[in-house]
C-alpha cells in the first residue's frame, strides 16, 4: 500500500490498495468489509484485488451488514475498478464526491483474480504462515426479504417502483397479498434499504425480515444441476402464540437435514431450486424457486411421490402454524402473487 499526503492536515491521498488477496475475514464481528474506507481520500486507488469468504460471524447485530467492498462515511475521490469479488455486495454509505465504481464483481477476469496475492519472488513466505483453516460457515449472499403492510388506502405501485429502480432493485421484484406487498430482491444492506422505505413511504409499515432460518438448494441433491432460470412462489403464516411450540418448530428446522432427510430428497425430486424460509416475529415467509416455464402444481406433488415421510413432516407442522391476520377461517399459508408492472 502507498501513501501520500497533502499539504492539508489530516487528508490522506493517492493510498494504492493493489491485488491483495483477503479471504475468510470477519470472524468476530460484521459492519465490515474485504477493504473499507472512511472520509476523503483523493487520487486514491483500490485496484485488481481478491476478495472472498467472509465467515459468519456470532455476534451479528444484523445478519445481512457484511460487504466484500465498503466505502463508509465520507469517501471521496477513490477509483475502485477491477476488483473480483464473489458476488457484488458493497456498500456505499453517506459518500462524498469523486468516486469512480468501475468493473468490480465475479465478472472480472481470471487472470486479476489469478495474479492477486503475493508475487511469486515472495511466495516462500507462504511456508513460514502460521495460519489455520478455521471449520467455520462462510457467507453468501442471497435475497432479502421486506415487507410493506398498508394500514389505509392504497400503496403507490408507480412510487414504489421507481423507488426500487433508483435503489438498484428489480423494479419487478413485487408480491402481494391484500395490504401487505412484499419485495424479495438482492439489495446492499437492509438496515439503509429500510431506512430509506421509511422515509419514502411514511404511512406504510416496513418490515424486514432477517431471519432466515432454512435454506435447502440443490447442492443437497444427487443431481446439483440448476436451472438457468428460476421463478419464486411466496407463501405466508404465522406461528402458533405459545413459545414452547415455536422453540420446538425451529429447533425441528435446525436438525431437519440430519433427522428427516426425506424432505430435502423430496424437494430435490420435485427440482425445487431452493427452498428458504424467513421470520419476523411470529410471522414466516417461505420462498419456493422452481424452474422458469415450471409451476408449483405440476411440481409439488413430486415431493410425496414414494416417500409418506413427506405427509408425516405437513402433518406434523401443521400443529405448529396458523393463518395471518385477514386469513379466513381454518387457512393457514396464504401466497403471494407476483405484481406485473403494465
Amino acid at each position: 500500500m502507498g501513501w501520500g499526503w497533502s499539504s492539508k492536515p489530516n487528508v490522506m491521498c493517492n493510498n494504492k490498495v493493489f491485488a491483495n488477496k483477503i479471504h475468510h475475514f470477519g470472524k468476530q464481528n460484521y459492519d465490515c468489509a474485504g477493504i473499507y474506507t472512511l472520509s476523503a481520500q483523493p487520487g486514491s486507488l483500490i485496484s485488481e484485488n481478491y476478495i472472498d469468504s467472509i465467515y459468519k460471524a456470532p455476534y451479528a447485530h444484523l445478519p445481512s451488514h457484511w460487504f466484500y467492498l465498503y466505502t463508509d462515511e465520507g469517501s471521496s475521490h477513490i477509483t475502485i475498478k477491477d476488483n473480483w469479488t464473489a458476488t457484488q455486495k458493497y456498500l456505499q454509505n453517506n459518500n462524498g464526491p469523486g468516486n469512480q465504481w468501475i468493473n468490480n464483481g465475479p465478472q472480472v477476469g481470471e487472470a486479476i483474480r489469478l495474479k492477486a496475492g503475493l508475487q511469486d519472488s515472495y511466495k516462500h513466505l507462504l511456508k513460514e504462515s502460521t495460519y489455520k483453516s478455521i471449520e467455520l460457515p462462510v457467507n453468501s449472499e442471497h435475497e432479502e426479504l421486506v415487507e410493506l403492510v398498508v394500514g389505509k388506502g392504497k400503496l403507490n405501485l408507480a412510487q414504489l417502483r421507481n423507488f426500487l429502480k433508483k435503489n438498484k432493485v428489480d423494479p419487478n421484484s413485487i408480491y402481494q397479498w391484500k395490504n401487505r406487498y412484499v419485495i424479495f430482491d438482492k439489495v446492499q444492506d437492509l438496515s439503509v434499504f429500510q431506512g430509506k422505505l421509511k422515509k419514502a413511504f411514511p404511512g406504510v409499515t416496513v418490515r424486514p425480515y432477517y431471519d432466515m432460518y432454512y435454506q435447502f438448494d440443490r447442492s443437497r441433491c444427487d443431481n446439483k444441476q440448476t436451472a438457468g432460470e428460476w421463478e419464486h412462489i411466496l407463501l405466508t403464516a404465522n406461528l402458533v402464540a405459545d413459545t414452547k411450540k415455536q422453540k420446538e418448530y425451529l429447533n425441528y428446522h435446525a436438525t431437519q437435514f440430519e433427522q428427516w432427510p426425506e424432505i430435502a430428497k423430496g424437494f430435490c425430486n420435485a427440482d425445487f431450486q431452493r427452498l428458504v424460509m424467513f421470520r419476523n416475529g411470529r410471522q414466516l415467509m417461505l420462498v419456493i424457486s422452481i424452474p422458469k416455464g415450471k409451476t408449483l402444481d405440476e411440481l409439488n406433488p413430486k415431493t410425496t411421490e414414494n416417500n409418506p415421510r413427506v405427509d408425516e413432516w405437513n402433518k406434523l407442522m401443521a400443529q405448529y402454524q396458523e393463518g395471518i391476520e385477514g386469513t379466513k377461517k381454518g387457512e393457514v399459508w396464504v401466497f403471494l402473487k407476483k405484481v406485473i408492472s403494465k
